[in-house]
């Protein structure tokens, strides 16, 4: 059995906590998770890992209502699947002139996207599949589901394995920022520690659309890899208040 190294992270959270405001040189969306995983010590890594030793961590503004990003998965099949979603589904981008596609998708309802087409999401327990579901917004005709077409989806193995490489355990640290005589500062102020979710309460979730996917599938605009599929990561996001009702928490 690997070693549990909860009690180390929350001594080290009750110890910056105590520091109150300290001064960062980050900035942006990520500033408060960035600067916690510097006091911690953590190297950025593939993210395709958990972020420290075996627990995941997450950051949250006290004043927001956010969605957090539980991972990002691309679909598990056909072979090309971005490219492919992209250049058939996908809509001009005119700063870029190229195609691209961004698009979040619920299982609970079709939503509709300005390329004239509808998406979302099925769970087909008995088959082990998350299928993409395509109409044409204007006949309603399906032009992709788990029958014909390409037939998109995630094979549940895959999510399976993307659940239990980050998000055995969640620690989700709550904070504030703020600017003063023109410096960054951060506090933080609340430890969550969260776990339990399992590959059928995060199915659940997608199916009354608490858990949404977000596709963010453009292309490079320069360089080496100009015109080339750029996937920004197709994100499982999820209120975080209602992440919380997925497992059991310990607050610190």
């Amino acid at each position: 059995m690997a070693p549990d190294y909860t009690n180390e992270l929350v001594n080290k959270f009750k110890e910056i906590r105590s520091r109150g405001w300290i001064e960062t040189n980050r900035h942006g969306d990520q500033c408060l998770g960035n600067t916690f995983e510097d006091l911690l010590g953590v190297e950025e890594n593939n993210k395709h890992e958990a972020d420290y030793k075996g627990i995941e961590l997450k950051a949250h503004r006290n004043i927001t209502n956010s969605m957090v990003s539980l991972f990002s998965k691309a679909p598990s099949s056909p072979r090309g699947v971005n490219t492919y979603l992209r250049e058939t589904y996908g809509v001009i981008d005119p700063k870029y002139n190229k195609q691209v596609l961004n698009t979040t998708v619920g299982g609970n309802k079709f939503n509709t996207h300005r390329g004239g087409h509808c998406f979302k999401v099925e769970v087909d327990r008995a088959n082990q599949k998350m299928w993409l579901i395509i109409k044409d917004l204007n006949s309603n005709k399906v032009l992709e589901d788990e029958t014909n077409g390409q037939m998109v989806n995630w094979n549940f193995a895959v999510l399976t394995k993307a659940l239990e490489k980050k998000l055995k355990k969640i620690a989700i640290v709550y904070g504030d920022e703020k600017d003063e005589n023109g410096k960054h500062y951060v506090k933080f102020d609340k430890l969550v520690i969260f776990e339990g979710l399992t590959l059928e309460k995060m199915l659940t979730a997608i199916e009354i659309g608490d858990l949404m996917i977000d596709i963010r599938i453009g292309v490079y605009a320069s360089g080496k890899n100009e015109g080339k599929t750029h996937d920004h990561g197709t994100a499982f996001r999820i209120k975080l208040e209602h992440l919380l009702t997925y497992g059991t928490t310990t607050t610190y």
